[in-house]
């Protein structure tokens, strides 16, 4: 099997931290370290391993305005990476207010 470090972009979350706090639309990356014998292969661990995540629990989005996750970008490496955590790395954050991506697929 072959090793690969898959960066994730989550858009259009609507997360809720709290069930009765006010939820925010935010976006994220993430790095999904997978073993997986071709970069397809790769590709749908690394999201399933994020669907599968406690970010599933936070999420408040409607069905009829769904959050995505796109793949960025996908590496296949010689060795794991000795400095993170595997599978998931860790979500990175950021506050999507103006939802500028929207305009790109409307």
């Amino acid at each position: 099997m072959k090793k690969f470090s898959v960066r994730i972009h989550g858009v259009n979350f609507l997360i809720r931290e709290e069930p009765k706090s006010a939820a925010s639309l935010m976006g994220f990356y993430i790095n999904v370290l997978v073993e997986a014998a071709a970069v397809e292969q790769a590709e749908s661990q690394a999201i399933e391993l994020v669907r599968d995540s406690k970010i599933r629990s936070l999420v408040a989005n409607s069905k009829q305005d769904p959050p995505r996750m796109l793949v960025d970008e996908i590496v296949e490496l010689e060795t794991w990476p000795e400095d993170c955590s595997r599978p998931l790395s860790g979500f990175v954050f950021y506050e999507d207010p103006d939802a500028e991506w929207r305009q790109a697929v409307v």
